[in-house]
């Protein structure tokens, strides 16, 4: 008598699980989407647009010198790179974040396995990218215009990203407190024009009290100024433009080092704190 062996069916591949998407390879596939999606935006056209504004009647005046071979229409114009940052960071992120979260987009993206890092990353390279674009443009104005290049354009880059950084993460955690695009874009006008006003572009930080100018300083966008300006200058500018001293290298760093600290004590704080946001939509109560 024989007896009959049942042969074991060989494993399916079709039951390997697939490999888990890395959060760097997600950040990069949503930054794609972010970037094709800005131009399509009215709001996030006028949020580029929206420095010039700012910064073009103060660029008209007739200029006189202020340090040795800068002049005020060259101070003026590098206000323009950490603004560019607020601009887009407090204008667009903020209306987008709610918008997106009211249509469930941000909730299927969760659903689906992007991770917070994925998606919030995808967003800080999207606006970096705007801004460098724009700082492209306005250097290229100065070379032309004025002669004027960056002097530590490593430094300069590191203060551009860090503030960039510091923007988007404050955008989306006002995005948190917002129940649509519109209130979006309500209150984070009041953020916007205060560190608009606490930057030193219509008060000079100098002529204030020093505790009222130590406090302004510990803001972001005092020190995010003061950093662009010094790197694309070589000059000190962290104690004020009548303390300015010319520096470069080292030097220059080292002058650099607290406004540096701020802007990352800033970005750690921001990040911590986006661990409350809320990616279901707000519902009225």
């Amino acid at each position: 008598m024989t007896t009959a062996t049942a042969a074991t069916p060989p494993a399916s591949d079709s039951q390997t699980p697939r490999k888990p998407v890395s959060v760097l390879r997600q950040a990069l596939r949503l930054t794609r989407t972010e970037f094709t999606l800005f131009y399509r935006y009215q709001m996030a056209l006028y949020s580029a647009a929206l420095p010039l504004i700012f910064l073009l009647p103060l660029s008209v005046f007739e200029p006189y010198d202020v340090l040795p071979g800068v002049d005020t229409t060259v101070l003026s114009l590098t206000w323009f790179f950490p603004i560019a940052a607020l601009t887009v960071g407090l204008s667009h992120v903020p209306n987008v974040y709610a918008i997106r979260r009211e249509r469930l987009i941000l909730k299927r993206l969760r659903v689906s396995g992007v991770t917070p890092a994925a998606i919030f990353t995808s967003t800080v390279l999207s606006v970096f990218s705007v801004v460098v674009v724009q700082t492209v443009l306005v250097a290229a104005l100065l070379a032309a215009l004025k002669e004027v290049f960056p002097t530590a354009p490593v430094l300069f880059l590191v203060s551009l990203a860090l503030t960039t950084v510091v923007m988007v993460l404050l955008g989306v955690l006002i995005a948190n407190f917002a129940r649509n695009g519109e209130s979006a874009q309500i209150i984070s006008m009041v953020p916007f024009f205060l560190l608009i006003m606490l930057s030193g572009l219509f008060v000079p930080v100098d002529l204030l009290p020093d505790g009222i100018a130590m406090t302004i300083g510990l803001l972001p966008m005092l020190p995010a100024v003061r950093l662009a300006q010094s790197a694309y200058l070589g000059y000190d500018l962290f104690d004020g433009i009548s303390n300015a001293e010319a520096a470069t290298g080292v030097d220059l760093w080292l002058a650099a080092g607290p406004s540096l600290l701020i802007l990352v004590a800033w970005m750690v704080l921001l990040t911590l704190l986006l661990r409350i946001f809320q990616w279901d939509p707000r519902v009225n109560k």
